[in-house]
């Protein structure tokens, strides 16, 4: 009976934190609907999309991620191919990195990313032939030796070794091609001395075109190249008298496989028989145009396919099957994270320096439990729009979201539907658009609600910048001219305490309206110490100050209550944006004073994530003296130094990373409290099971609770206290010991010992 208990509570704790990922642990959320790149491997298809690379197994019919950090070494593929015979897997990235994957290892190769070599570097195409890998590069060519995992020696095939570029290479009966910048050039393949430019014979005959693509097809070479544009791509094949050519156009690529040559092109798939005669053309499937980057023929005929926006798609003679991993629809762009209600949502659009408009298509992406969403656009209302740049959530009416279209208004949206655009035709006259000769658009650059269920809008490039629509659907504008007449302003901030809006854009000022008819100007290096030149975060904490992100690091706002201390007609305020001053072990400076702030948020536990422009990620204490962790491409699976945006899930305490290179996930220790301890605090991971030694959360407290852990006959054995709702064990005593096996009981209260509340781990040794 007590075995029975065992397992039924086992079962039960297991599926409380099924899905998520590990305290202190990476995991992606890459858009894999674009794949560019696909190589077969067997029993396996690989398909490179924008940030990172997923494999189908065709005999489990079981999708695998990569990325970095997850069996990838970095981000951003230029060229993917697979040695059936080495059973390896080579990855090449745009900044020259490599990855070989074999036998469920990745071997790291960064010697051209590190090298000092001049010029391009870049990574056109991978060849195989004798255990070893050629990559055709900017510079020359690179032999790999796939056995042994490493570089072994460089080709540089211009006049006099000097360097020319190599953009494609194929081994053709007893020869060895190369498409060169100084032409086509051709070696014996049994030459000792292929390092030794002047061995190798040009061939004249191709003079004029910029040989870009190569292919041995049956024992034939097939060339591909241009003339003038590098768009139209001319096809010759190898003939007794010369070259032929055989087919020009927009072409994204050239495969043979399964006894026919594949090209993508023109928004088709077309294959050709060993005659180069059509055999079939595809160019459309149930959702549309077969817009495909990549095709391959397999050995049973079928067609894998490269597509634009499907995934990866297997085309067969019943029909077609498209596979991809879930991930948010953003071409790996974020523009801005908010996170809602324990969900997060995702702003892909954005302007440019200048406030010109991205045209990124409308859509806002939302994460909750796991999946990703986007909006329906099927009722046409955005039809023309472009760049969601922010989105709120009403709080009095938890199923209206509204977000902010750069260049056409705010959208009011319901069921992931649009339901109404509000601009300048339905507003009463509060969202007017700038106008220049014939050039008019309606830059909305924010949304927020406050408390009382009010819209406030930031409507930028406007002598009235800021607008209101009411609770009951009226809309009212404020004018701003008295702080600056036409403000470019993109980010906005309800002020939690005092009520005030706070927003500021390209010019380094902060504005702060009040909502009725005062408003005024704060200048960010009043009270400062370090003058600074932009600012470009905002964000209030929970204990009401306001943090501003700069070009020299971080400030604080502690006195914005005393916004209108000197008048409400748009003066500048006596509001001070302080340093804050930190001892480095050697002598005291400015917080981050040599980091460019791009994004700050809060966690449960009231400390700092802070996103720079080219330092990384770092955590900081509530008070911003301590520096907690700093997140680089060098220390993690961080995408990229660059960070452009933040969010928190209140609920799971993850970090959502927007980078320029794709958006990931960290899982932080803190989450947001509740006022009274949940009725069913609970941890995770929960069984522990023997292969396990890192954190436990014990999620659901209070803020700053305390929590008590007891064996079952009641003895204490660890006691902490909450980071925001959540607090971390790691399964040990309080003198570092493991503890045994068994079911221990977790006690939690808030600090004054009231509202306690029971959980229950199981660790099994």
């Amino acid at each position: 009976m007590k075995r029975t208990l065992l397992i039924l509570l086992l079962l039960a704790m297991a599926a409380v934190g099924r899905g998520q990922v590990a305290i202190g642990k990476w995991r992606d959320c890459l858009d894999y609907s674009t794949v560019y790149h696909v190589a077969l491997a067997g029993d396996r298809v690989y398909a490179a999309a924008r940030g990172g690379v997923f494999c189908y197994d065709t005999v489990d019919n079981t999708l695998t991620r990569m990325a970095k950090g997850a069996g990838l070494s970095d981000v951003g593929v230029a060229a993917m191919a697979y040695s059936v015979a080495d059973r390896c897997l080579v990855v090449a990235y745009n900044n020259s990195n490599i990855d070989l994957i074999a036998d469920g290892r990745t071997y790291n190769l960064s010697d051209i990313k590190r090298s000092e070599i001049p010029g391009d570097k870049s990574i056109f195409h991978i060849r195989f032939a004798n255990g070893r890998a050629y990559l055709a590069t900017g510079f020359g060519v690179v032999v790999v030796d796939l056995s042994r995992h490493e570089i072994k020696e460089t080709w540089y095939l211009g006049a006099g070794g000097t360097h020319t570029p190599v953009y494609d290479l194929a081994f053709v009966g007893d020869s060895l091609y190369a498409a060169t910048g100084e032409g086509l050039k051709r070696l014996a393949a049994s030459e000792r001395f292929p390092s030794v430019s002047d061995r190798w014979e040009v061939d004249r005959r191709m003079d004029g075109i910029t040989l870009t693509l190569l292919e041995n097809f049956g024992g034939r070479l097939l060339l591909g190249g241009h003339t003038y544009d590098p768009l139209q791509l001319t096809l010759y094949a190898h003939t007794d008298t010369g070259y032929r050519a055989w087919n020009r156009g927009v072409i994204n690529s050239v495969h043979v496989g399964g006894g026919k040559v594949t090209l993508t092109r023109d928004r088709c798939v077309v294959q050709y028989n060993a005659n180069l005669e059509c055999y079939d053309s595809i160019c459309s499937y149930a959702w549309g145009s077969l817009s495909a980057f990549d095709a391959v023929t397999a050995s049973d005929g079928t067609l894998w396919v490269g597509h634009e926006w499907e995934g990866l798609m297997h085309i067969t003679a019943d029909g077609y099957n498209v596979f991809r991993p879930d991930g948010p629809f953003s071409h790996d762009n974020t523009y801005r994270l908010v996170p809602f209600n324990y969900r997060m949502m995702l702003c892909p659009g954005g302007h440019t320096a200048t406030y010109a408009n991205t045209y990124i298509s409308p859509n806002l992406l939302t994460a909750s439990g796991g999946r990703w969403s986007g909006l329906d656009l099927s009722n046409g209302m955005l039809d023309g729009c472009a760049d969601v740049v922010d989105v709120a959530v009403n709080p009095l009416d938890t199923n209206e979201m509204v977000v902010a279209l750069w260049g056409c208004g705010v959208a009011s949206v319901r069921d992931n539907q649009v339901k109404q655009l509000y601009d300048e035709t339905n507003t009463a006259g509060a969202l007017v658009p700038y106008t220049s000769g014939s050039y008019s658009r309606l830059n909305t650059g924010a949304v927020a609600f406050d408390r009382q269920g009010d819209l406030w809008v930031l409507n930028s490039q406007s002598s009235h910048a800021l607008a209101v629509r009411r609770t009951d659907g009226t809309w009212e504008r404020f004018s701003t001219e008295a702080m600056v007449s036409v403000p470019e302003v993109d980010k906005l901030v309800w002020d939690s305490i005092t009520g005030y809006k706070w927003f500021l854009g390209r010019n380094n000022i902060i504005y702060v309206h009040d909502g009725k008819n005062r408003m005024a100007r704060v200048n960010p290096n009043n009270g400062s110490k370090l003058n600074t030149d932009a600012v470009t975060a905002l964000v209030q904490d929970q204990g009401g100050s306001l943090w501003l992100g700069t070009n020299k690091g971080i400030k604080v706002i502690y006195d914005g209550s005393k916004a209108f201390n000197n008048g409400g007609a748009g003066e500048m305020s006596p509001v001070t944006c302080n340093n804050i001053t930190i001892f480095n072990g050697e002598f005291y400076e400015y917080l981050m004073a040599y980091e460019s702030i791009t994004a700050i948020a809060v966690d449960g536990a009231n400390r700092k994530w802070v996103g720079t422009a080219n330092g990384g990620l770092y955590l900081l204490s509530a008070n911003g003296m301590d520096q907690l962790e700093h997140f680089t491409t060098a220390n993690s699976p961080l995408f990229s130094d660059r960070i452009v945006a933040l969010g928190i899930n209140e609920r799971t305490g993850e970090v959502y990373v927007g980078t320029d290179r794709g958006l990931q996930v960290y899982r932080g220790t803190a989450t947001y409290a509740v006022s009274n301890p949940l009725s069913e605090v609970y941890a995770f991971p929960n069984p522990v099971r023997p292969d396990y030694d890192g954190p436990i959360a014990i999620k659901g407290l209070t803020r700053n609770g305390l929590v008590h852990i007891t064996d079952a006959a009641g003895h204490t054995v660890y006691s902490t206290t909450a980071h925001g709702g959540q607090a971390i064990w790691y399964g040990r005593t309080h003198n570092g010991e493991k503890v045994a096996s068994g079911v221990y009981y977790v006690f939690a209260s808030d600090e004054h010992g009231d509202n306690r509340s029971v959980a229950k781990i199981l660790i099994v040794r």
